[in-house]
C-alpha cells in the first residue's frame, strides 16, 4: 500500500480490509459524509474505540496477572 500512500480515496477504500468483525460493521455504517480524509477517517475510528485505551492493561499488570497464576 505504500506505493499509493499519497492517494487517500484508495488508502480509505482499501482500509476495511484490515478491519474484522464488529470494526468491519462500523466501518460499513460509517455516513460517507463523515470521511473526506483519511484524517476524518482517523478520528472516526480513534473516537469511536477510544475507550478500550482505558481497558488496555500495561506491561506491569500483564506481570503482576501471571505471577499471581503462579
Amino acid at each position: 500500500m505504500e506505493a499509493y500512500a499519497k492517494d487517500e480515496k484508495l488508502l480509505i477504500h482499501f482500509y476495511q480490509e484490515s478491519l474484522t468483525r464488529v470494526a468491519v460493521t462500523w466501518y460499513t455504517n460509517l455516513e460517507p459524509s463523515q470521511v473526506h480524509s483519511w484524517k476524518d477517517l482517523m478520528v472516526a475510528f480513534v473516537r469511536q474505540y477510544l475507550y478500550n485505551s482505558d481497558m488496555a492493561s500495561d506491561r506491569m499488570q500483564l506481570q503482576n496477572m501471571c505471577k499471581k497464576g503462579e
